[in-house]
This record gives structure tokens, C-alpha cells and sequence, in this order.
């Protein structure tokens, strides 16, 4: 957001976005451009300026893909917002194929869209580029804004739909209609806000749990820890926040007392192990405040469920001693994100001496012999000691090693087998109580934790 010559106030779709992600982060924004000394926004990290250097590269490679294609690329200065419109609304009319940098307003909002692309059809869509493998809720909210702007701005009808050319070079088209109405209900809230900034701290959003506040993130921290909130409860939600809430329930130190109180439309289950998670993080504060390396209080809980069925760790498979712990790592800002660690631990049969063995990549090709070579190494092993299994942290490393295998269209078959006789094991799925959803694009957005607090403070296992 920025104010015009005029002293008005001119908003982009990024503004939505980081609206979308964390409204106090809005909210945050808003106070900075109006009182820009009051406050000091985080500085960015080198991952995030690395993060911004690789998006611009790859938004220049398809541009010089585009350009190599030989098709006609219309290309528009950002120097001047309003030579930058009149010049993209020419190219518009003159049915430029590609049109860069597309400068495009409407109302109170205005921004460059990364491509504009005529289709067969004679109409434009909005295309923009993203580093991701796959698309993000955000993209949505950031296109729609485009292609509304798009509309507006020309008398043309609203597109159909809007595209994004991901990192891998894939190209993802969704339909405008499946979004736009989730969009104008997402703008509105946000200009509602906007209207009723009056600049007082008081009145900010609080902090989401688990939200995202980009460079305001050491504020919200700040926020919740001076009020001691309930978003500081590893795993509370915003839901059980607002019950609580209303049961007169506001700070961590209320929860902790709590036990045996009832809150309506929350289960006692629940309320219960929400409890017990504060008590844990209240206690550990106080060991804190006397000794500051004091380890996180624990609580070990039981290891049968209601039935007498087994819980947590003791619904592990029975100790092998061939069992291999996986983990990998990926680069995710190369183009398609690179795989370049495979590594596993293994016991030596001396108590507490492990072996590690690694292979490692530098680009696609040996992206693809490291990662043949773990699969040769672990099913051998596997066919050799049949009750062994494969455990690794979380999701992640059984959804990457079936994506390679079918982006390398290699070993398949073994990773089929291992997959069919579960081999695999998640422990993340046995080690904590607190749940891991997956969402679908709009029903999730990927959020960083506010803050570590809740996670140092004292955690629950079984």
C-alpha cells in the first residue's frame, strides 16, 4: 500500500494477500505508512531476499522463453503508473499476444501483472509466475484482483479464467468463477478495516494462531506474550480461542486454572488437554524465571486410547534391528525445487553408535542417481530383513519419494512394494497429540507458528 500524490490511499493485490495471511500484519502496515517512525518492521532475512532474487529470475526466464518463442512481447514501463496504463490499454487494443508487466487499476487498487496472454479466442488472461511446484491458496486472491482490474479497466468482461506458470515450467489454468466470490467477501473485510483504521493500537487484529506475520512477526510476538494470549497454547486453534473467550477465559494463566470448568461447544476431552498444555507452559515460565535454561516441563501420557487400543508410540511396529531413520532435505528455489540430500541412519549393534550413510545431488540428473541409489540401498535391505521399517518425521518424505519416482519415471516398482507393505513410517503422526491437516486451496493456507514460545514452553508425548 502507498499514498498517492494526491494523499489517497492506493492498495495492490499483495496487500490482500498479506491481509489473507495476517491482518494484524495488515493492520501493521497501515500504522507504518502513517506513522512511519513510530514502529520498526523486522528486517528481512537473507532467505527472504534470496527468495525474491530467484522469483525475479524466473519470472525473466519465461519471459525469454516467450521471447524466444517468437512471439511478439509487449513490454511496459514501470517508471510512470499512468504513462504505464495509458501504454498497456494501447497494447490491449492492438492485440499484442503477450503484454509484461501489464499496468492495470481499479477503484482504490492498482498493480503489474506479470503477463497478460491473448487467448484463441481474442480475450486476455491474467498469467502470473510463482517459484511453488504447485499452487498456492494466495495465487487466487492475487489473480482474481488482476483479472478484475483487467475488466474494469477496459470495458472487457471479467476473463474466464487466469493462469500461473510454476517453477517447474508447468501452466495451471483455474477458472475465475470458482474464486471471485471468495475474493470480493476477502477484499470487502479488508477495506472495511482499512476505513476504520484510526490509528490507534488498541484497535489492532490480534495475532492468528500459527499465522504468518511476515516482517511484523517479532510485534505480534510482543503482543501476545505483554498480554499473556491464549494464541501462545501449542496447538489451541482460533476457534477454541473465541470459546474460551467467551467463557471469560483470555490468557494462559486462566487456562491453566481451569480444570473441571465447562465451555460451551467445546468437548471436555478438549478442554481438558488444552489445560494441561497451559499448566505445562505456565510451570515452565516459573522454572524459568529462576533458572533461564531450565528444561520444557513434559507430561507423559498414556499409552492405551479409550478401548485399550494403542496410542502414540506404543502403536509403533515392534523394534527391528535393521529399522532405518530417513530424512531428506530439498532446495526449494531452483526451478522445481531439487532433492539434494537423501540420508538415513542405521544401528551398528553397539549401544549407541550409529552409522550414516548420504547421497547427495547438485542438480537434476544427480537429483536422480541419489535418489536410485537410496532406493537400491533401502529395498536391499528391506528384502534382506523383512521386519525393518523405514521411519521418517512426517508426510513429507513418502509424498517426495513417489513424486521422483514418476518425475524420473525410475524405480517405480520398488517404491510401489515398500509403499504396499508399509514400510514407511510416520512418526510425527505418533509423537504428538496435535493434528496435521491438509487443506485444499482455499480451505488451508500454509502458515508459519507465531511464535516458538509455545513450542519451548513444555510439550505433551506419549
Amino acid at each position: 500500500m502507498k499514498k498517492t500524490r494526491s494523499g489517497e490511499l492506493a492498495y495492490s493485490p499483495s496487500d490482500l494477500v498479506r491481509y489473507l495471511a495476517s491482518p494484524f500484519a495488515s493492520w501493521m502496515d497501515r500504522y507504518y505508512l502513517e506513522n512511519p517512525g513510530a514502529v520498526t518492521p523486522d528486517e528481512a532475512t537473507e532467505d527472504e531476499a534470496l527468495i525474491a532474487q530467484t522469483g525475479e529470475a524466473h519470472e525473466q526466464t519465461v519471459l525469454e522463453d516467450f521471447r524466444a518463442s517468437g512471439t511478439t512481447v509487449r513490454e511496459i514501463s514501470k517508471d510512470n503508473s499512468d504513462m504505464a496504463r495509458e501504454h498497456t490499454l494501447a497494447a490491449i487494443n492492438a492485440k499484442a499476444p503477450i503484454i509484461y508487466q501489464a499496468a492495470l487499476a481499479s477503484g482504490r487498487f492498482a498493480g503489474f501483472a506479470d503477463f497478460l496472454l491473448l487467448d484463441d479466442f481474442g480475450s486476455y488472461q491474467v498469467w502470473d509466475t510463482k517459484l511453488a511446484r504447485s499452487p498456492k491458496p494466495y495465487y487466487a486472491v492475487q489473480l482474481c484482483c488482476y483479472s478484475e482490474m483487467l475488466a474494469d479497466g477496459t470495458g472487457l468482461p471479467l476473463p474466464d479464467k487466469f493462469g500461473i506458470i510454476l517453477g517447474t515450467r508447468e501452466r495451471v489454468e483455474f477458472r475465475v468463477e470458482d474464486f471471485i466470490h471468495y475474493y470480493h467477501h476477502l477484499r470487502a473485510s479488508f477495506l472495511t478495516m482499512q476505513d476504520g483504521f484510526r490509528g490507534n493500537m488498541a484497535d489492532r487484529p490480534e495475532p492468528l494462531p500459527r499465522a504468518d506475520h511476515g516482517r511484523w512477526t517479532s510485534h505480534a510476538e510482543a503482543f501476545c506474550r505483554d498480554k499473556d494470549h491464549l494464541v501462545l497454547v501449542a496447538g489451541i486453534t482460533v476457534g477454541q480461542i473465541k470459546k474460551l473467550g467467551r467463557a471469560g477465559i483470555n490468557t494462559v494463566e486462566d487456562l491453566a486454572r481451569a480444570s473441571g470448568k465447562t465451555v460451551p461447544k467445546l468437548d471436555r476431552d478438549s478442554m481438558e488437554k488444552l489445560v494441561a498444555q497451559a499448566h505445562l507452559q505456565r510451570q515452565t515460565r516459573i522454572d524459568r524465571v529462576a533458572t533461564p535454561e531450565a528444561p520444557p516441563r513434559y507430561e507423559v501420557l498414556p499409552q492405551a486410547g479409550a478401548n485399550g487400543n494403542p496410542v502414540g508410540l506404543s502403536a509403533l511396529p515392534l523394534d527391528h534391528p535393521a529399522d532405518v531413520f530417513f530424512d531428506m532435505e530439498g532446495y526449494p528455489l531452483m526451478a522445481g525445487g531439487l532433492e539434494y540430500l537423501f540420508g538415513v541412519c542405521t544401528r551398528t549393534g553397539q549401544p549407541g553408535v550409529w552409522d550414516f550413510t548420504d547421497w547427495w545431488a547438485h542438480d537434476r540428473e544427480q537429483e536422480k542417481h541419489a535418489f536410485e541409489g537410496y532406493v537400491d540401498w533401502v529395498f536391499t535391505r528391506w528384502q534382506a530383513n523383512p521386519g525393518m521399517h523405514i521411519y521418517h518425521y512426517a508426510a513429507y518424505e513418502v509424498a517426495a519419494v513417489r513424486r521422483l519416482s514418476t518425475y524420473h519415471d525410475t524405480r517405480q516398482d520398488e517404491v510401489d512394494e515398500l509403499l504396499r507393505n508399509e514400510v514407511f513410517g510416520s512418526l510425527s503422526d505418533r509423537t504428538t497429540r496435535f493434528a496435521h491437516r491438509r487443506g485444499q486451496l482455499f480451505h488451508q493456507v500454509h502458515r508459519a507458528a507465531l511464535s516458538t514460545e509455545a513450542h519451548n514452553e513444555g510439550s505433551h508425548s506419549r
